[in-house]
Order: C-alpha cells, then structure tokens, then sequence
C-alpha cells in the first residue's frame, strides 16, 4: 500500500507536534500496544494521501472524499471488515482531535464521521491446543537443565492456566502475587483492574523459579537470562513471551501455536468444563461477552469430528 490512493495529494503543511491531531489521538490510546498498533495504521493512511509520515500529512485538509477512497480501496485490495473498521477508527479519532483542535469546522467533521463502517466478519485467526500438545511444551521446559527451563515453564504454565495475555505476564511484579489465595493482581487491557486465580501448578512452577532462579526480591516476576544462563533482573518483553513459546514449539515439535492460542486454548477449556460464559469472560478480563465467544474454538472441533464420523460410511 505504498502507492497514492488518491488522484490528487492534500498539500502539505509543517506541523509543530503540540498540535498534530494523529499524534494526539495516539496519546489518548490506553496501552503502548496500541499507540504502536494505530501509529502503523495512521502511516499508511498518510502514504495513502500522499505524505511519508503522520508528521508531514496535513490532517486538517483532509475530507469526506479521502476518506471514502481509502475506505473503497481498502475494500477492492480484499481487506478484512474488522481492518477496515480499524483504519476509519483511526481516521475518525485522528480528525476528532483536529475538530477539538480548531483545525476543522463540525460540519467536515460531521461528514467524515457519518463514513459508515463496514459490515460483515471473517473467520477467526487462531486455533486451541489439545492437552497432548500443551503436556509437550510443558515437557520441553521441564527436560531443560538451564535456569531458562525453570522460567518458561512457569510462562507457559501461566499463558494455559490463566489465559493471561502475554502484555499482563511481563508486567507483574513478584509483590503482585497473594501466595495464600494464589492470585496474581494485573491490570489488563483497558486500564482494568483484576485477579487472576492460579491454578496449584502454575503456583508451584512460579515458587520455584523464584526459590530456585531468580529469587525472592521485589521488581519483574520474569526477567532476561543472559548467555551462560546469568540472570538479570531485567524485564522480558511482550516480544520476549512469543518467542519463548516458539521456541519451546519448535523443540515439542507440535504445530506452530502463539502466546494468544494459548490463551484461545484457556477460554475453551473452560467452557468445556461448563464454565459459564458470564466467569470465563472474567476471567479473561474482557468486556464484553461477544469478545469471549470468540475465543470459543469448541465450535471447530465439533465440525472436524463430524467429518470423520461422515468418512467412516
């Protein structure tokens, strides 16, 4: 999408950054996810108007017309409705601040958020892993003398045990933990507050990397082990959790899984066990119950087993 989606280019203009609406708009974003996330999303809006960068595209100019040319565009090149519906967020919230700004009128901004989203869905990325697949990842850490099988085994052990995402995990601190309930407090997705329950083994794969590793001292539950498995205490990444489980895929020799199959695989086990949904939705810290139900791969399962009842006939 590096091409000039637009017959003409909105011409540009020197902006100071106290008044760059799509950098504010990027500052009232809750996580650094999603600044990152929408920043990208922004970018490419910008090329498409002509402009290299967020910095250099004046905002201001911009009208209904570009806006549904993107949004046309984005259609034709087979972009999913959830894609779309995130760049006309983007640009919506971006042309928001312009309006709070001065730098348009209510009747431009008006026009631009009447753009209508589009409808319609895609069948979810992802997938839940089975037990056996989960036991050989958990087994993969377990087989592993260095100070890192004891670390990413309490990893992996947290991503299917509490269906934590993997932002949550590198953000709690060992005094996050209530050994005597065996909760971890975070706070999610949305500024959210709340309590993670561990199941035994998850707690007990925690203590030990704390007793037998890293140690008891206040700061980052998981930190970098350097080479020649000297411990830091400095914090993983989010990137760092993707990894980790890549690797340890890659040495289960199970098919490739990410941090948020993981988590696809706690939803669904949970409501395999008649878990009510209005608990897992909890307990995954969402909002809403539709954004559960997606998580919810039983669904899949059903329909494979299905087909190989049909092929026995």
């Amino acid at each position: 999408m590096k091409e000039v989606w637009l017959s003409g280019k909105v011409s540009k203009v020197t902006h100071q950054k106290s008044n760059n609406p799509a950098q504010l708009y990027l500052l009232r974003l809750d996580s650094k996810r999603s600044r990152r996330s929408i920043s990208s999303t922004l970018k490419l809006i910008a090329n498409a108007l002509g402009h290299v960068s967020i910095q250099d595209c004046p905002w201001e100019k911009v009208r209904r017309i570009h806006v549904i040319a993107i949004k046309e565009k984005l259609l034709q090149s087979g972009f999913s409705p959830a894609t779309i519906n995130t760049y006309l967020c983007a640009i919506r919230g971006t042309m928001h601040e312009a309006w709070t700004l001065g730098l348009i009128d209510s009747e431009d901004y008006m026009k631009i958020k009447d753009v209508k989203s589009v409808k319609g869905s895609r069948l979810s990325k992802g997938r839940a892993l089975s037990e056996a697949e989960v036991g050989k990842l958990l087994q993969s850490c377990k087989s592993d003398d260095s100070k890192k099988g004891g670390r990413d085994l309490a990893i992996i052990s947290l991503l299917y045990g509490c269906g934590l995402r993997r932002a949550e995990i590198v953000s709690i601190d060992v005094e996050d933990i209530n050994w005597t309930e065996n909760t971890i407090k975070l706070v999610g997705k949305g500024n959210i507050e709340r309590v993670a329950y561990m199941p035994d083994s998850t707690a007990l794969y925690i203590k030990s990397w704390l007793n037998k590793t890293r140690g008891t001292q206040p700061g980052a539950l998981f930190t970098r082990i350097r080479r020649w498995d000297y411990v830091t205490f400095e914090r993983l990444s989010d990137q760092a959790i993707y990894n980790i489980l890549l690797h340890r895929q890659k040495i289960a020799g199970i098919e490739k899984c990410s941090p948020h199959d993981m988590r696809r695989t706690f939803g669904t086990r949970l409501l395999d066990m008649n878990v009510d949904i209005i608990t897992v939705r909890d307990a995954m810290g969402h909002v809403s119950v539709n954004t559960t139900q997606k998580y919810d791969k039983r669904g899949t399962r059903r329909l494979k087993e299905a087909s190989k009842l049909m092929s026995k006939e």
